[in-house]
């Protein structure tokens, strides 16, 4: 009888580590979700997205579940973003209420181009970030992955962004030019930090440099108190 318990035990032990395993691997392909999905992120009339299979895998540094789909296609203002997968981070125990909420959406995206950029900024609102870019910016390369954090209404609450930017070249001003310009970066809704920049121009060499940019102070000083 105690043999049998131990091999049962056993038994029921593998099956769990082998369950673990594939979830964290493989995982499971469901359809279950596809509708949810898409229509909390196409709330935004300026965001389309269109997926196919999602599988239903397990994040072992998060120690959560989560669902993940490849090569999504994310249509912005009808130009298309390149994306390698997304992974949408749901509360499960939503789901027995029958009103699912999204905690967390990454989007790894695939590497994009200074002209990619460009036509995506022409949606944008004009400013003296855009006009440098389309005026003064002529290559360079973009990898990034971006984490969008939703609040219980499943709207917008934060986000993070991180990657780098390598391969630019352009002008700051006339005479001065960037070539070999590399550097990565993390953002949120307050602050970008730019680290490790590296750039030299026919007399400068930059070498590790850093940088802080303060999104409120900006915002604040293109909007001021009127009184």
């Amino acid at each position: 009888m105690k043999k049998v318990l131990l091999t049962l035990i056993a038994l029921i032990f593998i099956s769990l580590i082998s369950i673990f395993i594939f979830l964290t691997t493989i995982g499971i392909e469901t359809n279950k979700f596809n509708k949810i999905i898409s229509d909390n992120i196409n709330k935004n009339n300026q965001v389309k997205l269109e997926i196919e299979k999602i599988k239903f895998k397990f994040d072992i540094n998060q120690i959560s579940l989560f669902l993940e789909t490849n090569n999504p296609k994310i249509f912005y203002r009808e130009l298309i973003i390149p994306a390698k997968n997304i992974k949408v981070y749901i509360d499960f125990l939503s789901i027995i209420k029958s009103d699912t909420k999204i905690e967390k959406v990454i989007f790894n995206l695939k590497q994009i181009n200074i002209n990619q950029i460009k036509k995506l900024s022409k949606s944008f609102k004009p400013s003296n970030f855009t006009s440098f870019l389309n005026n003064n910016i002529k290559e360079g390369k973009l990898n990034t992955e971006i984490e969008i954090y939703l609040n219980k209404e499943n709207s917008l609450n934060n986000f993070i962004a991180r990657g780098s930017v390598t391969d630019v070249k352009g002008e700051i001003f006339q005479d001065l030019k960037l070539e070999d310009t590399k550097f990565s970066f993390f953002a949120d809704k307050t602050d970008i930090l730019i680290q490790n920049f590296f750039s030299q121009t026919q007399e400068i060499k930059i070498e590790d440099g850093d940088m802080k940019i303060n999104l409120s102070l900006l915002r604040s000083s293109q909007h001021p108190h009127q009184y």
